[in-house]
């Protein structure tokens, strides 16, 4: 069964220096989607690290449970985001984009 549209769930603002906890949720695909985390429209990579455009985040992502973590928040982490579900089956479902302002 293809993913229906997930729901993101972002806080509108986050405190920076705090931990701040990105949720994505989708109920219909089978298998479970795996979700996907795109800020500004460019997706995150796993580890932050490895990106040039994310180095100065300091984040985990669990494409299983569509958990997005923050510990800490830094300031440049205030922009749009949005998440994508798959799982194989018909095509990538995007969520709403919300604002998170640190």
């Amino acid at each position: 069964v293809p993913p229906g549209k997930p729901l993101a769930h972002v806080p509108s603002s986050a405190t920076i220096g705090s931990r701040a906890v990105l949720r994505c949720s989708e109920g219909q695909g089978s298998p479970p989607p795996t979700f996907r985390w795109y800020k500004d429209g460019s997706v995150l990579p796993p580890d932050p690290k490895s990106s040039p455009t994310f180095r100065n985040s300091s984040y985990s992502l669990d494409p299983r449970t569509g958990e997005l973590i923050f510990e800490p928040v830094g300031g440049w982490d205030t922009g749009d985001y949005h998440c994508e579900a798959s799982n194989n089956v018909g095509s990538p479902q995007k969520s709403d984009v919300f604002r998170m302002e640190a």
